[in-house]
């Protein structure tokens, strides 16, 4: 994730593929409706059983989740500096995770608002933890609907309800090694456009050392974000298919475009000396302080994200590098890329949402989203925002901003996490395993079926 991110996506992937998923989603099961909260945790007022209303006055004391503290308590000073007649307390979140979360909402307890990964929405929302945030949205006075990506609004919405109010995100781009490129014989200006020119490229950078080890590799799932098996995902949506179909209602990774998708992972893989020799390299390499493959000149070409710039910038001033939109197919013709970024959760035991509602209407402002993001290194939700953080740095950030309406992201449905660890065993066990891909794909499908119908039997949260 971006320089000291706190997004923690690789821990995500990583616990993922550990199984750990399995028994984040079974505490995330919905159960019987929670209790009403005591009379000092009730709304001043509201508009519907369980959604408060900003009415008659924000004021007190209000307490925000976010799961860094440098990030945190700025966010926290510079909203109480502004003297609003509120006062923020910042406390230590989460983000691709809900065990915390989890439990304060168990105690009745949670925070008045918490800054989260954007796929917690439907998981979160049939335990009826969040207040549905429709009416709210409609009346914001710092920000329209909009004003956000039209992708992110996709991301936010369920059942027709607006759960969060996205806050920031991440394209990817294609890096590319200049150095490494005139090293192997190729022309630095001519960067790979399409994945068999990509391919190509990657096979003539790839070097190994007298002992026949690696020492340099084209490109890996094992470096760069998305990491590992999501990079499957990349590659299926290139080939014009998805993990599931428009209603949410079927997994759909055993397609004809699924099976192109691990062909293809598979075969740059073993053009470059196979899939397990790539994850020991890159996972063995030892480097300085603020150093990645990338900048150490081990990896070639990588789809990576703007995160990596304070580093680039600190650590490899001299780094020799471009960037362009990622591969395509040809005849598809869509751009490899894949995104994330996390948003404001509202949670119906919080204790002052008035005041609450204000703090994001604070740090929505556009100049303000703006600003917090350049310092973050990060995209903001909001387009014009967005349009203006690229402006602060257009050499580095136009080609990010050119795609956020396009990027794709894992779907968002209760139970997605637990059906991604489908997705790595599956991945593991043909670029590993040398399985069959057909086959594994097909296993893959039925157990991620298995936990799509029994989320799509939950409650509509209301």
């Amino acid at each position: 994730m971006e320089g000291p991110r706190i997004l923690g996506r690789r821990q995500f992937l990583i616990a993922v593929s550990a199984g750990a998923a399995g028994a984040l989603l079974a505490a995330c099961a919905p159960k019987a409706s929670p209790q009403p909260a005591s009379e000092e945790q009730q709304p001043v007022a509201t508009s519907a059983p369980g959604q408060p209303t900003l009415a008659p006055q924000a004021n007190g004391e209000f307490v925000f989740w976010y799961p860094d503290e440098t990030r945190g308590t700025a966010l926290q000073d510079e909203f109480n500096k502004a003297d609003l007649g509120m006062t923020a307390k910042w406390e230590l979140g989460e983000y691709d995770t809900n065990t915390k979360t989890m439990a304060a909402l168990a105690a009745g307890t949670p925070p008045d608002t918490s800054y989260l990964g954007r796929w917690q929405t439907c998981d979160l929302a049939v335990r009826n933890a969040l207040v549905c945030l429709d009416d709210y949205v409609a009346k914001a006075k710092s920000f329209a609907w909009n004003n956000i990506w039209e992708r992110l609004q996709k991301d936010s919405i369920s059942w027709g309800k607006k759960w969060i109010i996205p806050y920031t995100t991440d394209t990817r781009a294609l890096f590319y090694h200049k150095d490494v490129m005139v090293n192997a014989g190729l022309d630095p200006e001519k960067p790979p456009k399409t994945w068999d020119e990509l391919q190509q490229m990657a096979v003539k950078i790839t070097k190994r050392d007298a002992g026949g080890r690696l020492d340099t590799i084209g490109f890996t799932p094992s470096f760069g974000n998305p990491p590992v098996y999501l990079m499957f995902l990349t590659v299926l949506w290139c080939y014009g298919g998805d993990m599931v179909n428009g209603d949410m209602s079927k997994i759909t990774v055993a397609s004809s475009e699924g099976e192109q998708a691990m062909t293809f992972l598979k075969g740059i893989m073993d053009a470059q000396g196979g899939y397990e020799d790539a994850v020991a390299f890159t996972k063995n390499l030892s480097l300085a302080e603020g150093i990645d493959a990338f900048s150490a000149g081990k990896v070639g070409l990588a789809l990576n994200g703007a995160w990596v710039f304070p580093n680039y910038a600190k650590y490899s001033p001299d780094l020799n590098y471009g960037m362009i939109p990622g591969p395509v197919f040809p005849d598809k013709n869509i751009v490899a890329n894949y995104d994330g970024g996390g948003g404001w959760f509202f949670f119906k035991k919080g204790h002052n949402f008035p005041a609450a509602w204000q703090f994001l209407e604070f740090i929505m402002d556009k100049d303000r989203q703006a600003k917090i993001c350049d310092t973050w290194a990060t995209i903001p939700s909001r387009s014009d925002s967005g349009e203006a953080w690229a402006k602060l740095d257009e050499q580095h950030r136009r080609v990010f901003v050119s795609t956020a309406n396009t990027v794709r992201w894992i779907p968002i449905f209760a139970g997605v996490l637990e059906t991604l660890s489908h997705l790595a065993t599956m991945f593991d066990n043909v670029l590993i395993g040398g399985k069959d891909i057909k086959g594994e794909l097909q296993t893959a499908q039925q157990n991620m079926q298995l936990i799509l119908d029994k989320a799509n039997s939950f409650p509509v949260p209301s």
